[in-house]
């Protein structure tokens, strides 16, 4: 064999190495499910969207009620919980075990783009309505499902709006077909 030749050779060899070595270290840092914890038991007192308190006993807190405000759109009127801070956004409705059928969770972003959002730790099946910057529908996601308990989050759908959009409702699934919303309805809130 030619100096060329071992050369190539040894390149090759190297490379593999590399290769399979980087293939283990991912495997151990993303390929390989997170050891399970106990969890961890306490009785939780929490408002709920209407209002009324419920005992229960859980793993996990909701977000409390944030500040309402009322919202609607051409035929519906709903009482909504204002998500403006990345901390009320991120929580959203992840929690709880139900929604008003006149209620829902407004987010609102500070600037207009696609929207993107997961069902992680949601109990209960979702309308996502996308509002762009002049008031309008601009789109929406009917009857989101709630995941399977114990999902892994890099297994979660993600739900994407169109672009343009500032603003989003989550309200209880089969909400859109209830009230016939279609894109380019109005969207009016009404401060309490």
């Amino acid at each position: 064999m030619s100096s060329n030749g071992r050369m190539i050779f040894i390149v090759i060899i190297a490379a593999v190495l590399i290769v399979a070595a980087y293939a283990v270290v991912w495997h151990f840092l993303f390929g390989m499910p997170n050891a399970q914890l106990p969890p961890a038991r306490a009785n939780i007192v929490a408002s709920t969207p209407a209002g009324a308190a419920s005992d229960s006993t859980s793993t996990d807190i909701a977000n409390p009620t944030l500040p309402e405000e009322k919202l609607s759109i051409d035929r519906g009127t709903w009482t909504v919980e204002m998500a403006t801070t990345m901390v009320e956004q991120a929580r959203g409705l992840s929690y709880r075990t139900s929604l008003a059928p006149d209620a829902g969770m407004l987010f609102i972003f500070p600037s207009s783009s696609v929207q993107n959002f997961w069902m992680k730790d949601m109990h209960f099946p979702l309308d996502m309505i996308w509002i762009s910057a002049d008031g309008t529908v601009a789109g929406f996601a009917q009857d989101v499902p709630a995941p399977a308990s114990g999902t892994a989050l890099w297994n979660l759908p993600v739900y994407s709006s169109p672009n343009g959009v500032n603003e989003v409702l989550e309200v209880n699934a089969g909400t859109v077909a209830k009230y016939n919303i279609q894109v380019g309805d109005k969207v009016t809130v009404i401060p309490l």
